[in-house]
């Protein structure tokens, strides 16, 4: 995978037209970002905060740094900043400059990581992928390992409410966090078969705890302010999280798996991931593939294995639902969703 390096003002130019396009958007940031470019071509004080992440696209050091200063905001460490956090982009841009020329030992520890939105608007899309692997496999208990956990919000996904329509439906019919209606769009296969989760385990990095205060601000951090629904999400996420612990392992996904990805008789064992492949190196991709295909081959209809992931389509339009499941090992596109939230056209 070829992940040039570019100069700062390319890379807030490139997120401010993702916050401008994609299904989420942000006004605010698009407008917020464009002044920061524009600052930036004049080797502004943001350049020298580049000099602490990575160039790379794929790095998303545009949304590391977005991520920082909301999170200083949250932490109520800038007020002056957050009489203007989302509103006027001219009020926040000079309210930003005195954190951009003396950035907090905070702010630069938050640039030194790979942005961990645990975004549970994908939740529907992943949902969606475990019940097909679940309906071609007789509806089997499910063992789910997720790798890039972050705070493990997603590993909690049977305990949110899908309603596909039609008496497709599955989780937890109280739960605060409910996918209904143009959530979804095709016969997704809620109900077609079992679909019970009986073991979930997820590494990450660096994991959150969403149970603390600091993991909380940190979650909320990567939510673009100006998108009230995805915090809504987040936060109801945040209350289920209380409700019900997960193991999340500080680990590279790659010597993870090897660890912890192996099938067992009389259930499903399930790899799922969403919107992470691009942080790692090609060679943790490549290591990643090798075990499972290692893995796959080896099992037999009476201890299957799936890959199911949500991460960007060929032509980065939207997200591709993928479902590679094994024995066969024959890989399926079921659907397509947007990055941070529905809805999910069912394709399969």
């Amino acid at each position: 995978m070829n992940d040039p390096e570019f100069d700062v003002a390319t890379l807030l130019d490139f997120q401010a037209e993702a916050c401008r396009n994609s299904t989420a958007r942000s006004a605010f940031y698009a407008d917020l970002l464009d002044r920061l470019t524009a600052q930036a071509s004049v080797d502004g004080p943001v350049v020298a905060l580049f000099e602490h992440m990575p160039k790379r696209l794929g790095a998303a050091p545009a949304l590391r740094l977005l991520g920082a200063i909301h999170r200083e905001v949250l932490a109520g460490r800038a007020p002056a900043l957050a009489a203007h956090w989302p509103g006027d982009p001219d009020a926040a841009f000079e309210a930003l400059q005195p954190l951009l020329a003396t950035p907090p030992e905070t702010l630069l520890d938050a640039l030194t990581r790979d942005p961990q939105t645990n975004e549970v608007g994908r939740a529907p899309a992943l949902a969606a992928g475990l019940a097909e692997a679940a309906r071609r496999t007789g509806g089997m208990p499910i063992r789910i390992f997720e790798i890039g956990s972050s705070a493990g919000l997603n590993l909690r996904l049977d305990r949110f409410w899908y309603d596909a329509g039609g008496g497709h439906t599955w989780g937890d019919p109280a739960s605060p966090l409910r996918f209904t209606g143009d959530a979804f769009s095709g016969a997704v296969p809620f109900g077609t078969a079992p679909t019970t989760i009986i073991e979930r385990r997820g590494c990450d990095l660096h994991p959150i705890d969403a149970t603390t205060p600091e993991g909380s601000i940190r979650l909320r951090s990567y939510v673009w302010p100006d998108n009230p629904e995805r915090m809504e999400r987040v936060e109801a996420a945040l209350a289920v999280a209380t409700t019900m612990p997960v193991e999340i392992d500080a680990a590279s996904a790659d010597t993870w798996i090897d660890e912890h990805l192996h099938a067992q008789a009389g259930t499903l064992t399930v790899l799922v991931h969403s919107i992470m492949w691009q942080y790692l190196p090609p060679t943790a991709q490549a290591h990643i593939r090798a075990v499972l295909d290692t893995r796959g081959r080896a099992t037999t209809a009476a201890a299957p294995l799936a890959w199911v992931r949500l991460e960007p389509a060929p032509e980065f339009a939207h997200a591709d639902v993928r479902l590679t499941l094994w024995p066969d090992g024959d890989e399926h596109v079921l659907a397509t969703s947007g990055y941070h939230a529905p809805p999910v056209h069912w394709l399969a």
